[in-house]
């Protein structure tokens, strides 16, 4: 019956919850001391990593990669994967083998606890106003400078359920093509299905994760951002369905 099966979802997604907080709190003092003491973005990084991976997994969510071409760790990528449901973090965090910036919304900032570290060790973006996104993107920049990867998603939020993909924005790919460097389009499968935006539904088991090759502008075609932006959304959009997500 279906409230059984809402019920299940629920009490499912209060683990969830548990287990991300209790994952938290055991890194809680070396994420501290490479936040607020060292501040090593880059420690930071792979710690996040562990911590996404063992609440994911204690939660009863696992993943499977499959990488069209293998990442090279001396290049600087921006990974731009689809949004669908919170789970999209924590599930590329694991997925991806090297360190990267999320570029993040400002309500998260507000969580106890988890917003100091998250503004610390984040991009963050007020996407109502036009000057905090630009500022935004200028310390993405920054940061692709001094050697670290980014993520940013560019639909720039989790759309309503009943949009297949929402329309890309420019952001992302105009930084790609200032500083001449690859967009990595990020493919997540299941995370619409397995972890809705309804509390009441969603269940644990394995989301896929598709990493596409990376891909460059030609920086001397005058429509090169347009042209990126369409390649990404094109790729995406078509690995979607393909698995009739």
């Amino acid at each position: 019956m279906k409230w059984i099966r809402y019920l299940f979802s629920s009490i499912w997604r209060l683990w969830f919850l548990i287990s991300f907080i209790i994952a938290f709190i055991v890194f809680i003092p070396t994420l501290f001391f490479f936040t607020a003491i060292v501040k090593n973005n880059l420690v930071v990084n792979y710690l996040t990593k562990y911590w996404s991976g063992m609440f994911m997994i204690m939660s009863g969510v696992f993943w499977t990669v499959e990488f069209e071409e293998k990442l090279d760790p001396k290049r600087k990528y921006i990974f731009c994967p689809n949004h669908a449901s919170t789970l999209d973090i924590p599930l590329v965090t694991a997925a991806i083998p090297l360190p990267m910036l999320f570029m993040g919304k400002k309500e998260l900032v507000s969580i106890p606890l988890f917003g100091y570290f998250y503004r610390k060790n984040s991009i963050i973006v007020d996407r109502s106003k036009i000057r905090d996104s630009y500022a935004a993107f200028l310390k993405a920049g920054e940061k692709l400078d001094k050697g670290l990867n980014v993520c940013i998603f560019p639909e720039g939020g989790i759309p309503p359920a009943k949009i297949f993909l929402k329309k890309f924005k420019n952001g992302p790919f105009k930084l790609a093509v200032e500083k001449d460097i690859f967009i990595v389009p990020i493919t997540l499968l299941d995370n619409k299905k397995n972890f809705p935006q309804e509390y009441y539904r969603g269940y644990p088991g394995i989301v896929r994760v598709k990493v596409h090759k990376p891909i460059k502008a030609n920086t001397e075609d005058k429509n090169a951002v347009e042209s990126l932006n369409t390649s990404a959304y094109n790729t995406i959009f078509e690995q979607l369905k393909i698995y009739g997500s």
